[in-house]
């Protein structure tokens, strides 16, 4: 399952994906802007799917990227700035997807990270603060990646953690607070990293956990409300 605010997909295990909640932007993907108080089946085959603020995105067992709802920032990634509320294919050969608040990144499976969408503070990676409608390549040799409301983390297959994007509460936990649109290495020997609007967690594969960024409701977990611009 995955959820935002408003609306809600889950996977079953025949593959089928369904949807329900607010539908704005055609987000549910089952051709209307109505919202449903009830599961409507979206498609088949599906092994994976992620949630944006307004968009959805899911990846077939057969590799295909597919996406619907919002599209302003160009995060649906299919050359366009149009909504869509019937899934549209944006790539093939793809491993894993997560889609930020107006901003999407997939993992292919050669390892390679490509992103599209809003990128205001560079969230993207590519080196600009430039939207980008059609996928950007950002690095190569990743294993996953995490996307938040404004920044990125991704986890390398040497098991190295990378950060860019919005740092205004140091949830890149770089020790700066210093936005980035290009990707700062942040941490070793990392498994698994969760990006929230701006906080983050990390697990290291000694099953450690580790946390940065915004921490004004106690987040973190360590026992403060101090943001921590390091992990």
């Amino acid at each position: 399952v995955a959820v935002r605010s408003h609306f809600a997909v889950f996977l079953k295990t025949d593959g089928s994906l369904w949807a329900m909640g607010y539908n704005s932007d055609g987000q549910l993907g089952d051709g209307t802007t109505t919202y449903r108080s009830t599961p409507v089946q979206v498609a088949t085959g599906v092994a994976s799917v992620s949630v944006g603020g307004a968009h959805t995105l899911f990846v077939k067992t057969d590799g295909s990227l597919w996406a619907m709802g919002n599209n302003y920032y160009g995060q649906l990634g299919d050359g366009t700035w149009t909504d869509r509320s019937t899934p549209v294919q944006v790539a093939t050969g793809v491993a894993s997807v997560s889609a930020g608040y107006r901003y999407t990144f997939f993992v292919k499976t050669d390892g390679s990270l490509w992103a599209m969408g809003a990128n205001r503070s560079g969230q993207l990676g590519d080196g600009t603060t430039t939207n980008r409608s059609t996928p950007v390549q950002v690095a190569i040799g990743v294993a996953s990646v995490a996307a938040g409301d404004e920044y990125t983390l991704f986890v390398k297959t040497d098991g190295s953690l990378w950060a860019m994007g919005n740092n205004y509460y140091g949830q890149l936990g770089d020790g700066t607070t210093t936005d980035r649109s290009t990707p700062v290495q942040v941490a070793t020997s990392v498994a698994f990293a969760a990006a929230g609007a701006v906080h983050s967690l990390f697990v290291k594969t000694d099953g450690s956990l580790w946390a940065m960024g915004d921490n004004e409701y106690g987040q973190l977990g360590d026992r403060t409300t101090t943001d921590r611009s390091t992990p």
